[in-house]
């Protein structure tokens, strides 16, 4: 009897034990909406399309090493804004499957003509365009807007990298 009862002793420490355990351990529970949009990884193929101009935005650049003067920012809004007039000439930026993209003019009947266009390679989750400035596109939910980005600096100027872009699909 004796050893039943230190048995049913140990049995019941490794029940109560197990007990603590899996009360710990949290249930499957659905992410929210805007955490599960955030760790969205597009996929090539979600980039392909038409888009449209739809914002657009000054930040100082992400590898900065000092706050930045009242002055940068100025110079960095204003360019901003002369970069935002220059893609609001066009109607659209079309990204096709075969590696192209090409910024429409406004009332270009024909999507074969090359306004302003060149390729684009894709790498880490994001569309990269080939320019100087390495314009980086990126799209934090499914079927959402893409933002673009700048990564490089063409002639030493600091003030692609403050650039941000947003873009919505149109087709």
């Amino acid at each position: 009897m004796e050893n039943r009862t230190g048995l049913l002793r140990i049995v019941s420490l490794f029940l109560a034990f197990g007990i603590a355990v899996m009360a710990d351990i949290p249930g499957v529970v659905p992410l929210p909406k805007a955490q599960a949009e955030a760790e969205y990884f597009p996929t090539q193929q979600d980039f392909i399309g038409k888009w449209k101009l739809t914002g657009a935005t000054s930040r100082p650049p992400r590898d900065m090493k000092t706050e930045p003067t009242a002055q940068q920012e100025a110079d960095a809004t204003l360019f901003q804004e002369t970069v935002t007039t220059f893609y609001s000439a066009f109607d659209y930026l079309e990204i096709t499957a075969d590696g192209r993209y090409n910024f429409h003019q406004a009332g270009d009947p024909s999507s074969a003509s090359c306004v302003w266009c060149g390729t684009w390679s894709f790498d880490k989750s994001s569309l990269w365009l080939q320019l100087d400035t390495a314009p980086r596109l990126d799209i934090y939910a499914k079927e959402g807007d893409m933002q673009m980005t700048y990564t490089a600096e063409p002639d030493e100027t600091s003030r692609y990298k403050w650039l941000v872009f947003g873009w919505t699909k149109i087709e």
